[in-house]
């Protein structure tokens, strides 16, 4: 029988790689923005560092008026058996999603506790599917994802 291994994940820490903006003194309620959000996953032995960076633009002046990156560190205990042959370990599929989301939900919340008073505080960062970020892996025989 196929003994089930357990994964847990610990957030261990936060912090702001960028934080820049133009102060906009002119918004209207009712005005849209646009938010570009990618991220990035730095992977280690012991966890993984999720980046996530933010561009906001105000679509009434067609302009990138914000940009952010962040990191979170997450630790992750025991991988031992996800480690492959040459030691790269080999995440289980569906795994990144919450780290991922941890990283984008903790950005959201930080950018409106730094943004405060400014008009960044009056559009926070949209809820988003954390899947769409997670990397697509293609393994073909014999392959393993790289390092």
């Amino acid at each position: 029988m196929n003994e089930r291994k357990k994964i847990s994940i610990k957030f261990e820490g936060f912090k702001f790689l960028r934080f820049s903006f133009e102060q906009q003194e002119d918004v209207h309620p009712a005005e849209k923005f646009d938010f570009e959000i990618r991220t990035n996953i730095e992977t280690y032995q012991s966890g993984i560092i999720v980046k996530v960076l933010v561009r906001v633009n105000r679509k009434s002046i067609d302009k990138q008026v914000a940009f952010f990156e962040t990191a979170s560190l997450i630790s992750i205990v025991g991988i031992e058996h996800l480690l492959s042959e040459k030691g790269v370990i080999i995440y289980p599929e569906g795994f990144l999603i919450t780290p991922i989301s941890l990283a984008i939900s903790t950005t959201r919340g930080a950018i409106m506790v730094k943004g405060a008073g400014t008009f960044l505080g009056n559009i926070p960062l949209p809820i988003v599917d954390p899947r769409v970020f997670v990397p697509k892996i293609v393994y073909t025989k014999g392959s393993e994802p790289l390092p």
